[in-house]
């Protein structure tokens, strides 16, 4: 996994719980108190599954609760600024949410062994789009609490919820 998606977690893990909390979880996780988290890393992907079901642990914050920390957190402060480019262009979360793939290939395209998500898009009607999240990483709840994000960066009601296997249902008001 790309080491922006554990710097993300680092960042908001020390601001908002503290950094000794930060150590907590890198231990508890089978990691240094002190390992370095740079953006530019490539991390094996158990060692980010493992962060991640650490820093639940340790901050005793359900699946669920932490993707939606976190979305905040990516859409608000941290790819707010290395990827204003791409929010700027989309004009709702609708479109940033249709260009995600467009996204991951132009963002990773430099980057070997990059494997972002990827999605197919099936439209129920005008306002119901279901998102098929594929990925051998299987956080699809992570992507969850992002697209929930999406929808209060651009001020925007959206409903997301976890349809069957990877489908997530995004519903537009």
């Amino acid at each position: 996994m790309k080491g922006v998606i554990l710097d993300c977690l680092r960042n908001l893990v020390s601001k908002e719980f503290g950094t000794s909390q930060w150590q907590e979880i890198l231990v508890d996780s089978g990691l240094k108190p002190n390992e370095t988290i740079l953006s530019t890393i490539d991390f094996d992907d158990q060692v980010a599954i493992s962060l991640i079901g650490s820093t639940c642990k340790v901050l005793n914050l359900s699946i669920e609760q932490a993707a939606e920390a976190f979305g905040d957190y990516w859409m608000n402060y941290y790819a707010s600024k290395i990827y204003a480019a791409y929010m700027v262009k989309a004009k709702s979360a609708k479109d940033l949410l249709l260009m995600l793939d467009n996204i991951h290939l132009k963002v990773t395209k430099s980057m070997p062994n990059a494997r972002p998500p990827k999605f197919t898009y099936d439209w129920k009607d005008d306002k119901t789009l279901v998102m098929d999240y594929i990925s051998d990483r299987n956080l699809v709840d992570l992507f969850i609490g992002l697209a929930k994000s999406v929808g209060k960066f651009y001020d925007e009601k959206l409903t997301v919820s976890k349809g069957s296997g990877n489908n997530v249902i995004i519903k537009f008001q």
